[in-house]
């Protein structure tokens, strides 16, 4: 019998008014649940994962700098999530900053500017040849007359939860660029989902080394627009082992709903897995 409490996951999700699909991995002892992992959702931010690792990729190949400075377009300066949309237009981030913005405050134009050096077709193509075969980029963010028009930005839980599973066991790409990827998603700014109810390591703390006892150390990455709320994390305990969550959900009467089953969620696989 397995660890992961699959009946108290299925209890939390049919309690949901909504739509929901689950991905839990031990990464230690490799066992795995799903619930809908192949059921095609809007992406929202957590496709911004895939398209660092591709930008990380092509930085060790040498194909752009990580640390030369990036003047952002016009076309790409977008409100939502982040902080360039409220800083001055002559500042030029690093493209290693805008990358790290991307995740930790969901930047969206740093994202948009990513965009255009990785390539949305190429990224497609990459990704789908990495195995994820339904994420697809198809818009920038904050693109709604693109949505209007049919084209969105799609992935699944099942999708999002093997990436991070490889990130976890540092085999995405590269043990480098994995561990780039963990640390960038472990400073995480949005932590109201996943690590909300577990004793979760905050993100300011700047931990490095032994993880207190009673205490989880939690990378993520959020993705939400009106009536979706996703979320994907991987988990460290003290004594190292390592888990994955990679919860999605949609159709969702109330926002707050889906916040609150995603934190339940991890909140159960913790305490069976702790």
């Amino acid at each position: 019998m397995g660890r992961i409490p699959q009946n108290e996951i299925y209890k939390i999700l049919s309690e949901l008014n909504g739509n929901a699909a689950v991905y839990v991995e031990d990464c230690e002892s490799g066992e795995l649940f799903t619930v809908n992992p192949d059921r095609v959702f809007p992406s929202c931010s957590v496709i911004k994962i895939p398209m660092l690792g591709l930008l990380l990729l092509d930085a060790a190949d040498g194909k752009v700098d990580l640390q030369a400075p990036r003047h952002i377009a016009d076309n790409n300066r977008v409100a939502g999530t982040g902080i360039l949309h409220e800083l001055d237009k002559t500042y030029d981030p690093s493209l290693y900053n805008m990358a790290k913005m991307m995740i930790i405050m969901s930047d969206n134009m740093a994202t948009n500017e990513i965009m255009d050096i990785i390539g949305i077709e190429r990224f497609n193509e990459w990704v789908h040849g990495q195995g994820q075969k339904n994420t697809l980029l198809m818009r920038k963010m904050m693109d709604f007359e693109a949505i209007k028009q049919g084209k969105n930005n799609y992935m699944t839980a099942g999708d999002a939860g093997v990436i991070c599973s490889k990130i976890a066991k540092g085999e995405y790409q590269s043990k480098e660029i994995s561990d780039t990827i963990l640390t960038m998603m472990r400073s995480q700014q949005y932590r109201n989902k996943i690590p909300a109810l577990i004793p979760a390591i905050p993100s300011y703390s700047g931990i490095s080394g032994e993880i207190p006892e009673g205490s989880v150390l939690v990378g993520n990455k959020t993705g939400d627009l009106v009536g979706i709320q996703h979320d994907v994390g991987i988990f460290e305990l003290p004594d190292h082992r390592r888990y994955v969550v990679s919860m999605f959900t949609d159709g969702l009467e109330k926002d707050c709903d889906g916040i609150q089953a995603i934190g339940k969620v991890s909140l159960a696989v913790y305490e069976a897995l702790k």
